[in-house]
């Protein structure tokens, strides 16, 4: 086996037990609170605590990102992860308990953006969109399995043993990345005379630096868009298949499972893919997947819905994997982890945005019109921003500090 496919295997087997283990979390965590407080706001509050850290602090710590070593900040902060989510289930209250679901999301957001900084320096450029798409269909597998298995854990012992897998996939992890080998020159170049500069030069410097990238500009304004429906359609997904489409509790449970097939099929799609635009994977999987919105809000029976579900999981996972791609692709190592750190930050708040608009414009429209005309104008408003061709423009670390 060489150094590269090594490298490979260890960063696929260690992000996979990982997605589990936050598969595991996501459902312990849930289901505790509102054992604990029969609120489903407070379910909804946790969740709030999980998503906050993407928001607030995306681009504060991809400054931290850029300085240190990529590897080793990983390392740390799986360990971290590890020993926050095993104290959960012992906390005396649920405020507690947001509090450190909020510390676990922070550490959990930074070991994501330096692993996928860091997939940039393990592969060939040329290459990464086939190892990016090879590791994320192994992750959305987990994605398929863990809300069986965690349930199961649940049912047979505890929410604390659920806690306690969890805890577990986060030491596999920080195992894996411990035996990945960084060439030295690649680490050594970690945050090169980066420490004694100002924070808020680097944070000026990076934001500078993405201002110069206008595919990946491109890139995060079709996310964004895209997200401004699809915070709705997540929280809407349930009125409208339980209370129109009529669906039992076991039906949606095969929904959830159709959008999960439906990322995994993405994903695999990409394996397949070569030497193509990625932009142009963005653009055209947000492009389908908003149609495909709009064709839900048509559906009449569970099994139409169930293949427009599978639909929206694959286009969407598309575009995402291939907007993470550009951005490890286009953006210079000094600066890939501030980069992915604004780009994060702005998709997160389209999608909590529209998630705490949802309510308010369910006021006004009817489910079936917020999916058919939230579809429809995110449609058009992703063929606007595609009608321009964009070239990849090449911004040295010299000139974005210009």
């Amino acid at each position: 086996m060489t150094g590269l496919q090594r490298n490979f295997w260890l960063m696929l087997t260690g992000r996979s037990v990982s997605k589990l283990g936050d598969t595991f979390h996501f459902l312990a965590l849930a289901l505790m609170i509102y054992a604990k407080t029969h609120s489903a706001l407070s379910v909804g509050q946790v969740m709030v605590a999980s998503y906050l850290p993407a928001i607030l602090l995306g681009p504060f710590l991809g400054v931290w990102i850029d300085r240190l070593d990529k590897r080793r900040l990983a390392i740390a902060c799986e360990l971290t992860r590890a020993c926050v989510v095993l104290s959960i289930p012992f906390l005396p209250n649920v405020y507690w308990i947001y509090l450190m679901t909020f510390v676990a999301a922070v550490v959990g957001f930074t070991s994501s953006n330096s692993q996928h900084a860091l997939i940039a320096q393990l592969f060939p450029k040329q290459q990464l969109l086939g190892y990016n798409a090879k590791i994320q269909t192994s992750m959305q597998v987990m994605a398929i399995a863990g809300p069986i298995l965690a349930g199961m854990v649940i049912g047979f012992w505890s929410y604390t043993a659920a806690f306690v897998v969890d805890a577990l996939t986060f030491l596999f992890s920080a195992t894996t990345l411990s035996l990945l080998t960084v060439a030295a020159k690649e680490a050594a170049k970690q945050g090169a005379g980066a420490k004694k500069k100002q924070f808020w030069a680097e944070f000026r410097a990076g934001a500078r630096y993405m201002m110069q990238l206008p595919r990946v500009l491109n890139a995060t304004a079709v996310m964004f868009t895209a997200m401004i429906v699809s915070g709705m359609f997540n929280v809407l997904l349930v009125v409208f298949s339980k209370d129109i489409i009529k669906v039992t509790d076991t039906q949606f449970g095969w929904l959830e499972a159709g959008i999960g097939l439906g990322l995994a099929l993405g994903a695999i799609t990409l394996t397949q893919v070569k030497n193509v635009d990625l932009l142009q994977v963005v653009r055209f999987g947000i492009l389908v997947d908003a149609l495909l919105i709009a064709l839900l809000g048509t559906t009449e029976s569970f099994y139409t819905e169930w293949l427009v579900l599978v639909g929206t999981g694959m286009f969407s996972v598309m575009a995402m994997i291939a907007s993470a791609t550009l951005i490890q692709s286009e953006a210079e190592q000094p600066y890939i982890g501030r980069v992915l750190g604004f780009y994060n930050t702005v998709f997160m708040a389209g999608t909590v945005g529209s998630m705490a608009l949802a309510g308010v414009v369910e006021a006004w429209f009817s489910v079936r019109e917020i999916f058919i005309y939230g579809g429809l104008l995110t449609a058009v408003a992703t063929v606007l921003l595609s009608m321009k061709r964009l070239r990849k423009t090449d911004v040295s670390a010299e000139q974005a500090k210009a």
